[in-house]
Order: C-alpha cells, then structure tokens, then sequence
C-alpha cells in the first residue's frame, strides 16, 4: 500500500476509536517527512496524449496558504493515474507582489501549470478551467489538503462504473421536509451517513475538499454565468456547482472506500469561509437564491 493510502487508513481506524482527537498535524508532519525523504522527479502529468476526453486537474490557492501549498500539490504530482494537466489558478491582485517558493517552481518543472485570473473566490478553481476545457473532465480539489495517491485513479473507475455522473469523494445528504429543504446544518453530513452511497442521487450534495470530477460536456452552459454566481451565490461555490448538476440532469455518486475522510493541512484560513457559510447561515441564503434563479422544483430532483 501507498504511503499516504496507508496515513489514510490509519487515521481513518484511529478517528472510529476516538473522533475527538486532533490527529492530522501528525499525518502531515509525517507525509512531509516522506516526501522531503523519497524525493520525485517524475513527471506528474500523462505525456501519452492519446486520450480523447482529457482529465485536467484544478485548484486554487490564496497567499496565506503559499508556505505548505507545495504540500497539496505534490500528492497530486504523485496519483497513480496521471492527470493531463494540472492548474493552479491566482488571483493577479492577490499575487502581485508574493514569490513562489522554490519547490512550487520545481514543480512546475514536473507538470504544474501556473495560470493567473481575476479573482473569483473559490470560483477560480472551476470556472477559468471549465471555460478552457468545455469538452474534457475536470477535477477540481481544494490546497489545503493531502490526497492520497490513488484518489485520481479511484474517481475514473467510480466515473466508468457511473458513466454520465458526477464523482466526489465526499457528500452530505440533503435533507427535505415538507415545506422545502431542510436548514443546510440539519442535511446529514459525510462522516455522519451510515451509507456513504456507491448510488447515483441528486439527494448527494458534493463538497469542495474530498475532490470533484465533472463530465464538463454534460454540464448546462449556465454554470459559467460569472456574474450570477458571483450575485447569487458569491461564498458557496459548491451550492450553485450541485444546482447546475440538478439542471444539467447529472447525479452525484460517491466513491467506496475512506477517500472522503480526508487529511488537512493547517493552516490558519481553514475556518473562515466555513464559519461565514454555516454559522451565520449564509448558505441558507445562497441556497434560496439560487433555486429561485435557476427555478429548480425540489420535488423533481429529490423523491
């Protein structure tokens, strides 16, 4: 087994004894250790081009984040299924004036593509990619933290077995009542499901961290009304990104396995966009929005 699959599995068997232990730092003092240790200078990207549909893998990143961003990048310069191209979009006013450290420019060197953009939030890791790459798969993951090495390659089997889908790795489960949606702190959450759900549903609500992947061909031209999204739902990229799977007609499913029970990396913005969603509701508000615009009747999607 992988190195970081096996930190997976660990974690995973230690959080079932004991979910109240902070135990990622340790896995990614660990994982660093590993890959500072057994150094790679493989290429992290397929050179084979004989792919019809290609896979493209993006992120985004802010400058409190840039000191252990390498971190995040080089488990996907490591999948055992290699991406086409990997991007990495920056908003060209947050990075005027900040230097890409060492070993994010040694990575560039084994596949990473540094692309800057208007700053779109969160957005930037779907939108600048899905408008370059209408006809392909994309895969959008979040920088902050470690994927284990079969991730990629976990998501294409999931997808060939799930053609049409979209594939995460992690969900939470709507919640209805008979007025509506339920209040999105009441939907059930990955680690609280008893089925994490090997079924295509609409009632999978995937989220940002576990890693998406989007069939982009099937996906409403919608999603890419830059302005709407930033009106309607400028916090809660996922919530306008599973609206428009609702339209587009694609269900989500989830990947087998522990994938979804990911390793963070700290740091010291991981909470901010979480507390303004939750806390104060404000997906509750973005949510509301974005059923009205796209005028989506729930009872269609979710009987």
């Amino acid at each position: 087994m992988k190195p970081v699959k096996l930190c997976y599995w660990i974690r995973y068997c230690m959080k079932q004894a004991d979910r109240t232990r902070e135990i990622d730092p340790f896995f990614e003092r660990l994982i660093v250790w590993y890959y500072t240790l057994i150094k790679s200078r493989k290429m992290g990207v397929s050179q084979a081009n004989k792919r019809k549909r290609k896979l493209v893998v993006s992120l985004t990143s802010m400058p409190s984040r840039m000191d252990k961003l390498w971190i995040t990048i080089e488990s996907l310069l490591r999948q055992t299924y290699k991406p086409d191209r990997i991007i990495l979009w920056l908003s060209e006013d947050e990075f005027r004036n900040v230097k890409l450290s060492e070993k994010i420019k040694e990575q560039q060197s084994r596949g990473l593509q540094i692309c800057y953009c208007d700053n779109l939030r969160s957005y930037k890791k779907f939108y600048y990619t899905a408008k370059r790459f209408p006809d392909d798969y994309i895969v959008t993951v979040d920088d902050d933290i470690i994927y284990a090495e079969d991730m990629l390659e976990t998501m294409v089997r999931t997808y060939r077995e799930h053609p049409g889908c979209i594939v995460c790795n992690r969900s939470h489960y709507v919640k209805r009542t008979r007025l509506g949606l339920a209040a999105y702190d009441q939907w059930l959450k990955y680690e609280d499901r008893e089925q994490k759900g090997t079924e295509a549903s609409h009632y999978n609500f995937f989220t940002g961290c576990g890693g998406n992947l989007f069939p982009m061909f099937k996906m409403d031209r919608k999603v890419l009304e830059k302005e709407t999204f930033m009106e309607l739902a400028p916090y809660a990229d996922d919530v306008w990104l599973n609206f428009c799977a609702w339209i587009s007609g694609i269900p989500v499913v989830n990947t087998e396995g522990i994938l979804g029970h990911v390793i963070e990396i700290k740091s010291s913005s991981n909470e901010g966009l979480t507390r303004a969603n939750v806390l104060y509701k404000r997906n509750d508000e973005q949510i509301k929005r974005v059923l009205e615009y796209l005028k989506i009747d729930i009872n269609r999607y979710l009987k």
